[in-house]
C-alpha cells in the first residue's frame, strides 16, 4: 500500500473493503504499465498524480 494509505486514518471496514480494493487495483495497473512499457517510476507517478488532480 502507498504511504498515503498507511498515513490516512481509514476505518477498519475501509481498509479491508473498497479502499483496499482500489489501492490494489491501482498498484497492479501501475506494475503492469511498468512491466509492459519499462516506463520510469517518476513518469508513472506523475501520470497518477495528473489523473488524481482531475478529482481535486
Amino acid at each position: 500500500m502507498p504511504k498515503a494509505f498507511e498515513d490516512f486514518k481509514f476505518s477498519d471496514d475501509q481498509k479491508t473493503g473498497a479502499v483496499s480494493v482500489f489501492w490494489e487495483n491501482v498498484h497492479l495497473a501501475a506494475k503492469a504499465l511498468k512491466e509492459d512499457t519499462n516506463c520510469p517510476n517518476e513518469i508513472i507517478a506523475s501520470g497518477l498524480r495528473a489523473v488524481a488532480a482531475e478529482w481535486d
